[in-house]
């Protein structure tokens, strides 16, 4: 496919991407926790009703597993901790709990309209767990494929968190038989299926694409919180996904993962990092639907775009960035490339390197999502210098 068709393609499609958070402004910060409360017209991002308490970080505070929230009779639930934040469960009628009666008649009773053909959400809730004061910690959990093992196309994700974190990240494939929360380390860099950086992140396709989940794939979730506050933190965490009519989806999204893995910080105000990553030619012409950064406390401006001239993203906020949607996406072909500098202020009168803390490493990542990955799989890039190959990471 030609550039110039690729553009057309581009121009009739768009994706939805909203992030809620802070205090009705859309402000809040992990340095902050009690201001990611919710911004207005979001899911609610504090969930649950958990005491506050003392105990190790990472300590256990309940159950967490899988809600069949509608559609389909899905996975059994994996643990019993109730939902937390996003819709409502349903009830064995079909209802939300104290909504609307079910409409419809039949079998001698009301009924509620079945969802579309294909179409079924579930929510993922990960057992929730108490942080110590000054803690950071990163958080994993591993669950059975939420789809009964079937095969779907997921257009739609959304995660929930509770005050203090940082990321989120739903990856495909458990990683280890165990299905309980466990501390774990913030090196993971597996196929993503969803990633966030606000309280409450929303991801929405057009239709005719999706993410792809294949019935033998389980996922992993992951959180990094921090809790700069002087008393206990309590934590809890979900996310949601919506499936479309797999045959109703002819582009496949995926996760493009451009990272600085070799990131050196000289000591000093105003220090920037560029990297340049190129798309990977496995993938043919891609479009890519949207965008944002990823950086540690110590960086102050980023700002990304691509070989054609394309401004792709820019912010002054390390922490809860927005992601910005390309309406149409931005059309690229195997051997463009893709550019982001970070700029930080040093102060600390050494040299800082890629790890991750929050606090006392650093990182310079672009990621979004893009059409069309042939097999679902995502296109990464872990650059060891100034410039690197993209290469396909299988999710499946």
């Amino acid at each position: 496919m030609h550039n110039e068709n690729v553009g057309r393609l581009a121009a009739a499609l768009a994706l939805v991407v909203t992030a809620c958070g802070g205090s009705g402004d859309g402000t809040g910060s992990s340095t902050n926790p009690n201001q990611n409360q919710g911004g207005p017209g979001g899911a609610p991002t504090t969930l649950g009703g958990l005491p506050p308490g003392g105990g190790a970080a990472g300590m256990l505070t309940g159950q967490g597993g899988i809600v069949v929230v509608s559609g389909g009779a899905g996975a059994p639930a994996q643990g019993g901790a109730p939902p937390v934040g996003g819709a409502p469960p349903m009830s064995a009628g079909g209802a939300p709990p104290g909504g609307a009666p079910p409409t419809g008649t039949g079998g001698g009773g009301p009924v509620t309209p079945p969802p579309p053909a294909g179409q079924m959400t579930v929510q993922i809730n990960m057992t929730p767990f108490t942080i110590n004061p000054g803690s950071e910690v990163f958080m994993c959990q591993n669950y059975d494929n939420p789809f009964g093992g079937k095969d779907v196309a997921i257009q739609r994700s959304e995660s929930n968190m509770t005050p203090g974190s940082h990321h989120l990240h739903l990856f495909y494939g458990a990683t280890d038989a165990t299905r309980t929360v466990a501390s774990c380390s913030g090196f993971e860099f597996h196929p993503l299926l969803h990633g966030a950086q606000t309280p409450n992140a929303v991801s929405q396709y057009p239709a005719g694409m999706a993410a792809k989940l294949n019935g033998a794939t389980g996922v992993r979730l992951q959180v990094h919180y921090l809790n700069s506050t002087s008393n206990a933190l309590s934590v809890q965490a979900n996310v949601q996904l919506t499936t479309v009519d797999p045959s109703t989806v002819d582009k496949w999204v995926a996760q493009l993962y451009f990272n600085r893995v070799g990131l050196v910080v000289a000591p000093g105000p105003n220090v920037s990092v560029t990297t340049t990553c190129t798309i990977a030619s496995s993938f043919g012409p891609i479009g890519l639907l949207g965008g944002v950064s990823h950086m540690h406390r110590r960086a102050t401006h980023f700002v990304a775009s691509t070989s054609t001239g394309v401004p792709l993203y820019e912010t002054t906020q390390w922490d809860e960035p927005t992601p910005t949607a390309y309406n149409p996406p931005v059309a690229l072909n195997p051997g463009d490339s893709i550019s982001w500098t970070c700029t930080y202020n040093n102060d600390t009168g050494q040299y800082i390197t890629f790890g991750d803390s929050a606090s006392t490493n650093e990182m310079c990542i672009f990621t979004g999502r893009f059409y069309s990955s042939p097999t679902g799989s995502d296109m990464e890039c872990q650059s060891q210098g100034a410039t690197g190959q993209a290469v396909e990471n299988k999710a499946q």
